[in-house]
């Protein structure tokens, strides 16, 4: 077994502990988060200021990084051994500028200083959902969405946390951003969910774009506040 796999370039350490034989394939078939490969070239410009909700393996920001030429990324993942495996992706491509935090961002509704984060195998089926078996439970740091943005002058959100994309963007202040790119995940928040993070962000000014959504991958472009204004006049 090759101590490292490669996809786009990216080299990913070949742990079986995190990288499961399906996910070992979808690199080696080239496909792993194919929409995200092939929907960020299209709307990413370089002096965007990233934020990624749910990291995962620590690809999407490496791709972006390297292929995107994009220097400012933070990336905020809950799993603590997610984390370090990032940081070794990171790591492994020569890539020192990103920041990687251990926390989970809340919408602007939710309170409290942590919350449970129940850890499953495989790692993308972890959620802040206690209902389905899980293999531990950790206490993870939370922090305000709308803190982070500020504090990190973001511009664009890449968010896969894998339900909670029903919620984060509740009575968040979105101000600043102006694109918002979205793995919808159908099977956990149903079409209610759906209803409600769509609805969410059209409130606060942001509209679905066709020509980048692909499948379950949604991109969401603030409209013109011009537009808004002419919309509120109407």
């Amino acid at each position: 077994m090759s101590d490292t796999l490669e996809i786009k370039g990216i080299l990913i350490p070949n742990d079986p502990s995190i990288i499961t034989p399906k996910i070992a394939r979808s690199i080696k078939n080239d496909a792993y988060e194919k929409d995200e490969v092939k929907g960020t070239p299209k709307f990413i410009k370089s002096d965007d200021r990233v934020i990624e909700l749910g990291a995962g393996i620590g690809f999407i920001s490496s791709f972006i990084h390297k292929h995107l030429n994009v220097s400012n990324i933070l990336c905020v993942e809950a799993d603590p051994t997610l984390c370090a495996f990032i940081k070794d992706v990171h790591k492994l491509n020569g890539i020192t500028s990103i920041d990687v935090n251990n926390v989970v961002a809340l919408n602007g509704s939710s309170t409290g200083t942590s919350i449970k984060f129940y850890i499953r195998s495989p790692f993308w089926s972890s959620s802040l959902d206690s209902e389905q078996e899980y293999v531990r439970v950790v206490d993870v740091p939370t922090v305000q969405l709308s803190s982070l943005i500020k504090d990190f002058k973001a511009n664009t959100l890449i968010v896969d946390i894998e339900g909670g994309e029903r919620d984060i963007f509740k009575n968040t202040n979105l101000d600043g951003i102006d694109k918002i790119f979205l793995e919808i995940h159908t099977r956990k928040i149903k079409r209610i969910g759906i209803k409600l993070c769509f609805d969410a962000l059209s409130q606060a000014g942001f509209a679905y774009d066709q020509q980048v959504s692909r499948g379950g991958s949604v991109l969401f472009r603030r409209i013109p506040r011009w537009q808004m204004k002419t919309l509120a006049n109407d």
